[in-house]
């Protein structure tokens, strides 16, 4: 497994740092157009941001079609909501985290646990290679569902949804600060935990 989760998040880290002004700009005309009515914008949200919820939303209800019904109930809330999102928030942790609260209504409803499913179909757009710990697909399954949920959500919204620790502190409630410790955390409990699954108890 070695440094996999930590590269990840780095790679992902590099390559995203100068496509954010810009995408926060082209977002924020979006909002602007869809408040007004505009549907063409409100599409444009959709485009780019289906996918990410998609695989997020799988990840915390284990069941593709389950997830597409969420993220439609998601982006329905958000048209709804756009008046309200305000312009210091990103559009991302807003999404997310209304996507978040469906999922948490979900489970409530059905009484089911949150893990993780690693489907090569959600990961073919995914903003990183997830490389060969994708290839173990049911070894992650069991390491993310041994995990404490907190942090297990953690790395799920760094890497399925591309999410900053700004954006997942928004999400989650917490301080930025807080998720930074998170997915330290995070990533310590993977790598042991894959570890113990694959080869035995660490050391």
């Amino acid at each position: 497994m070695g440094g996999t989760v930590n590269d990840l998040a780095l790679a992902y880290q590099a390559e995203s740092t100068l496509a954010v002004p810009c995408a926060a700009l082209e977002e924020q005309e979006w909002v602007e157009r869809a408040r007004a009515g505009d549907m063409d914008a409100f599409d444009a949200i959709m485009i780019r941001y289906e996918p990410r919820l998609l695989r997020f939303l799988t990840g915390v209800v284990y069941d593709a079609e389950t997830a597409r019904e969420l993220c439609q109930d998601t982006f329905l809330a958000a048209y709804q909501f756009l008046p309200r999102l305000r312009g210091e928030v990103r559009l991302s942790a807003w999404l997310h985290t209304i996507a978040l609260n469906r999922a948490r209504s979900y489970h409530r409803r059905r009484r089911l646990r949150l893990f993780l499913p690693i489907e090569e179909e959600y990961f073919k757009s995914a903003p990183v290679d997830i490389g060969d710990a994708i290839a173990a697909n049911e070894l992650v399954e069991r390491v993310l569902a041994r995990m404490p949920k907190k942090y297990a959500h953690a790395l799920l919204l760094q890497l399925a949804s591309g999410l900053s620790c700004r954006e997942i502190a928004g999400v989650v409630g917490c301080s930025e600060g807080a998720v930074k410790v998170r997915l330290l955390r995070a990533r310590e409990h993977f790598r042991c935990l894959y570890q113990e699954e694959d080869r035995g108890p660490c050391t």
